[in-house]
């Protein structure tokens, strides 16, 4: 009997917890509007569909840091503009900037962003917002990392926010007619959220819940599907499920060509938004070209390394809740070059 009057209680709570569910649209990943990259679903607990981690994957999974060799540095903007008359201003911004710093132990990352938008469709108001995250490799296909995150919100009402978020990523290598099959997996959100600002929910009305919500669960899975000399493919699906209250799954196809330019497509589904109308079945696009640059006659870069180096810049764009339309650029910077070479060891010297 007592038993099941526990069970009576824990279902109650969760069951008032899923009708209190009502956070304004595009909160449960807000920050996934700052870069092209982001825009196509490429930023994703597994690294994407053809894997590239950079420092803003801390956004989505601390750990995907844990394998790379050089500082990489990231910028995006993306303009928000929305055609509905409801909106007094119609004109949003998303910023980010990020450094990722290698160490002999572990993986350091530090993330920034701001992102506006005060639209009755996707009423955010105005935030900043940061990360810093340490990551590892604990073997050659398991890697682990946590971060710390904070920001402050404003408009229509102040609050603050500060969460821990945990991750890990394992590459399986081949896996069935996957190459490079991996499963990514990541608890966000572990902490205070923004409450006590007031928003627009889902259904029109003030908004009931925090954002993003507390104690965010994300798994995926990607891996390439083709791969020639001169084009490869991959797929990649992620799950959200937002303290178990909503069902949020991203889908990313990636076309390289020639090692240099890529195609992204993102498609998304939020059980949550979609029972409330509030979504649009129309991909997000991406397009990504890689290449190397020299830098001569530089004395700090030529010892540290980086005078060839290598650059990837971006473009994308996103149609947002039908009315709002995301237009986004970015560009990452990785100092210095690959070592694809391993070591030689030598056990006698060459006389």
């Amino acid at each position: 009997m007592k038993k099941i009057t526990i069970t009576a209680i824990l279902a109650g709570l969760f069951l008032s917890a899923l009708n209190a569910y009502n956070p304004p649209a595009g909160s449960e990943d807000f920050s996934l509007i700052t870069s092209p990259v982001n825009l196509s679903g490429a930023n994703s607990v597994t690294g994407g569909a053809l894997f590239n981690a950079g420092a803003n994957s801390i956004i989505v999974n601390p750990a995907l840091s844990a394998k790379e060799q050089r500082v990489n540095l990231n910028v995006g903007y993306t303009f928000l503009y929305s055609t509905d008359s409801r909106n007094d201003s119609k004109i949003g911004t998303a910023v980010q900037s990020g450094i990722l710093i290698p160490f002999k132990l572990y993986i350091f990352t530090g993330y920034f962003d701001f992102v506006s938008a005060p639209f009755c469709e996707m009423d955010l108001g105005n935030s900043i917002n940061a990360k810093v995250g340490l990551s590892k490799e604990i073997t050659e296909k398991l890697d682990v990392g946590l971060s710390v995150s904070g920001g402050y919100a404003w408009q229509h009402g102040n609050d603050w926010s500060l969460c821990g978020n945990i991750g890990a990523v394992y590459h399986f290598g081949k896996l069935g007619f996957f190459n490079d099959f991996r499963i990514g997996a990541s608890a966000l959100n572990l902490g205070k959220v923004y409450n006590n600002v007031d928003r627009v929910g889902l259904d029109f009305l003030p908004a009931s819940s925090g954002y993003p919500t507390l104690a965010t669960l994300k798994i995926g899975v990607a891996g390439t599907v083709l791969e020639t000399d001169v084009v490869r493919l991959g797929l990649g699906l992620d799950v959200t499920t937002p303290c178990f209250q909503n069902v949020i799954a991203d889908f990313n196809a990636q076309l390289e060509i020639n090692k240099m330019f890529i195609v992204s497509l993102g498609e998304k589904f939020n059980l949550m938004e979609t029972l409330n109308e509030r979504y649009n079945v129309i991909p997000s696009v991406g397009f990504i070209f890689k290449f190397s640059f020299n830098v001569k006659n530089n004395q700090y870069l030529e010892s540290n390394g980086w005078s060839q180096s290598e650059m990837s810049v971006s473009a994308g764009y996103k149609n947002l809740y039908k009315t709002i339309h995301g237009i986004s650029a970015g560009a990452d910077v990785d100092l210095g070059m690959k070592d694809n070479e391993p070591p030689e060891i030598s056990l006698w010297d060459k006389e």
